[in-house]
């Protein structure tokens, strides 16, 4: 590979020397600790969530993704590229299709963490210097410019450097923040430990005004958008149809199980009059408030650190998914030569500066849009007050909700074109099961968020709606722009990532040896 890069269509990513613990890796990256401190309040929003049934919400969130995951195995069994769900559809499904649907994907993950990521680590990381170093502190763009120059050199660096550097941060996550739900639950939590969390009578289904616990499990899995992403690294590995099926159920079992704890931990805490009031929902340092109240100053300061190490995990990994999905369709003649250039550490560096276009676009967004007095409610005087602290903080929460709103959309597809896979392999009924959850699950977030909440742009899943909708018409008209232009492109997309030959029926376990070159499956 020279100096200089490669813009050939056979442009690649570097020797197949990736393995099972570099997809959990890519995966649990999906930055379980910054969703914690910024995300996982969310879903007890009174007006837009589960309120004191989070825990519940995300429990059907996390069994709903799990359904999910298992349709994404299904391709990661057959089909292996950097572009993964652009990939799993073509074959899976039908060129159009994937291509179409690859636009989708892709535009929304900017959003998420091709970009909102970065206004996340600058709020907490503006956050963090306030509490514990001074009150003047750079202004929150400036931290989120650092972390993206940091992640943007990581990615450039090579895919192993960056793998290693998520699994770090995400190792020097996990304990201390586990240590905080335990002592919460420890000492009883603001008034007791209750599993009245667990009925939904508490609050109810449907919000009055949106919500509710469907509400909430919209929310709920955005936490877990992402666990794909150990797809996007099936090119550079040595067994991908064996190490990315582990990765993904790992991931979404592993990281549903810590969040339902520590939604438990975080509801005890606040205690029920608190998280009914939005306390827990609106606050922007869930994380250092808790550990403050239940530790100490001194651990919050740790929290603060941790979590923002997480939070760059997040970033490093959906940098490595957006930058070789992009890559992958430069590749294909589907996007301009230039994404397809590698450098001479094998990295689409070119295809990975799109996440500096959703970062420093999100940014501008912030200071243009005045999103903090625009998503407002009835105050006890009858004014309108700010739902969020600042216009970071809300336009972070729009862009999330966004990209959570493409994603899904994405996965309902994903699970919809799996059926074909199952039909196909003439397997067992439970496996429609499953699929049919994987289906309901995203159908019902919608609902939930949507239904009965007022159709305006004060209210940031109306918002969100909107812009999604903008995201899916971006999509189709450069859809119609590439099946116009390059028909042929589009009739062999994603043919390096040609069906697996040495997958076993679908309803035998994962670990599986391949059969031998040229020996069709029984």
């Amino acid at each position: 590979m020279s100096e200089t890069g490669s813009t050939a269509p056979s442009a690649s990513l570097g020797q197949k020397n990736l393995s099972t613990i570099h997809a959990v890796a890519q995966s649990l990256a999906i930055g379980p600790m910054f969703s914690t401190a910024l995300i996982l309040g969310l879903v007890s929003n009174p007006g837009t969530g589960a309120a004191w049934n989070a825990t519940l919400a995300i429990l059907i969130a996390g069994l709903g993704v799990l359904a999910i995951g298992y349709a994404v195995v299904l391709y990661a069994r057959r089909f292996a590229g950097a572009g993964a769900v652009y990939e799993y559809l073509t074959h899976g499904a039908h060129p159009w299709v994937g291509v179409l649907t690859a636009g989708v994907f892709f535009l929304g993950t900017l959003f998420l963490g091709g970009g909102g990521i970065y206004l996340g680590v600058g709020i907490l990381s503006e956050g963090a210097w306030q509490a514990h170093i001074s009150d003047n502190s750079p202004a929150w763009w400036v931290f989120g410019l650092i972390g993206l120059a940091i992640v943007l050199v990581l990615n450039h660096l090579g895919v192993r450097v960056a793998v290693r550097a998520m699994l770090t941060f995400a190792t020097l996550s996990f304990i201390p923040m586990l240590i905080l739900a335990i002592v919460i639950l420890a000492k009883g939590g603001d008034s007791g430990i209750s599993l009245s969390v667990f009925n939904p009578n508490e609050t109810s289904w449907f919000g009055v005004t949106g919500g509710g616990v469907l509400g909430g499990v919209l929310l709920g899995i955005l936490l877990f958008v992402g666990f794909e992403a150990a797809a996007s690294i099936g090119e550079e590995s040595n067994d991908p149809h064996r190490s990315i099926p582990r990765a993904v159920l790992f991931t979404i079992g592993a990281s549903a199980a810590f969040y339902v704890v520590m939604a438990f931990a975080f509801s005890m805490g606040y205690g029920k009059e608190a998280v009914n009031q939005g306390a827990w929902a609106l606050s922007p340092g869930a994380v250092n408030e808790m550990a403050t109240r239940y530790v100490g100053s001194w651990f919050a300061a740790i929290l603060d650190v941790v979590v923002i190490l997480d939070a760059m995990a997040l970033a490093l990994a959906i940098c490595v998914t957006i930058g070789r999905g992009y890559f992958a369709l430069s590749r294909d003649g589907l996007l301009p030569k230039v994404f397809s250039k590698t450098s001479r550490y094998d990295t689409p560096w070119v295809a990975n500066l799109m996440v500096a276009v959703g970062g420093i676009g999100l940014m501008l967004v912030s200071w243009l849009a005045n999103y903090q007095n625009r998503f407002v409610v009835p105050g006890e005087n009858g004014d309108l007050v700010p739902i969020f602290p600042s216009d970071g903080f809300a336009t972070f929460i729009l862009a999330a909700t966004i990209g959570s709103f493409a994603v899904e959309l994405v996965y309902l597809i994903l699970a919809v074109v799996a059926f074909a896979l199952v039909r196909r392999a003439g397997n067992k009924p439970w496996q429609y099961a499953v699929l049919l959850v994987a289906v309901a699950t995203p159908l019902l977030g919608y609902f939930g968020a949507l239904k009965p909440g007022p159709h305006d742009r004060s209210n940031v899943n109306w918002e969100a709606f909107y812009w999604t909708i903008g995201v899916v018409l971006v999509a189709v008209v450069w859809f119609v722009v590439v099946l116009v232009l390059r028909p042929a492109n589009v009739r062999s997309a994603a043919a390096h990532a040609a069906e697996h030959r040495g997958v076993p029926p679908l309803d035998e376990g994962l670990d599986f040896e391949p059969l031998p070159e040229g020996e069709m499956p029984l």
